[in-house]
């Protein structure tokens, strides 16, 4: 398979390329954001699109001609969470650009077990100092990031909320006493369908690069012309 990446500027004319081309019929696929190239006679995958993630998706029933008649000349703006245990990146982007950005650090994690401390919360006896720390931590650690969020939401909801973290770290944002300023089911809520590193600036800004990006997986050599 071959991938190739493209820029924003670059992804509407790919569009109208498989547009045209009338040996392949198309599937939108809506959990995965992506276009589907089948091929006709023989019915199996030829190549899978992906517009940048900030890029509104198919609707039900749309043709492709009518999603690039509305396909955006200008990226759409978003704002990037990055969230792992004790550490957070967070930005907000228009036209693909940071405009407002804050990384979160907290002391969270058991450092010989190396395990965040809120896995401990059920266990018995008297909490040490140490695990008082971290878990007075852990709360700060959420009302921080819901803080910012909602500030960024009252100076200019993003159109897209693009954001990494596991299930449970998501979960526990929404329980923060500093309410989270959009709802667990926001239309705009996409994750970001890659690895990520440990949240800091740098990563943001490498992770953005990637979610500004069309990209084009090609499975027959030859068959879809790139």
């Amino acid at each position: 398979m071959d991938t190739i990446a493209y820029s924003f500027d670059q992804c509407k004319d790919q569009l109208l390329e498989i547009n045209e081309q009338k040996d392949f019929f198309h599937i939108w696929l809506d959990v995965k954001r992506q276009l589907v190239l089948i091929e006709d006679d023989l019915g199996e995958k030829v190549a899978e699109f992906r517009p940048p993630l900030p890029c509104p998706a198919m609707r039900q029933g749309e043709t492709l001609g009518d999603y690039i008649a509305r396909f955006p000349e200008e990226i759409p703006s978003y704002t990037l969470v990055l969230m792992q245990a004790g550490a957070a990146a967070l930005g907000y982007f228009e036209e693909g650009e940071v405009q407002l950005h804050k990384a979160i650090k907290k002391y969270m994690i058991r450092r010989k077990q190396g395990k965040a401390q809120f896995n401990y919360l059920n266990t018995r006896g008297k909490s040490k100092a140490g695990s008082r720390v971290r878990l007075n931590n852990t709360q700060h650690f959420f009302e921080e990031i819901n803080e910012y969020l909602t500030h960024w939401e009252a100076y200019e909801p993003a159109e897209k909320i693009i954001y990494s973290c596991t299930a449970r770290l998501w979960g526990m944002l929404f329980q923060s006493k500093v309410e989270t300023p959009f709802d667990k089911k926001d239309e705009r809520l996409i994750k970001v369908p890659r690895d990520v590193g440990i949240p800091d600036f740098e990563e943001l800004l490498r992770i953005n690069r990637f979610v500004k990006q069309g990209w084009l997986m090609v499975y027959q050599e030859g068959v879809f012309p790139q």
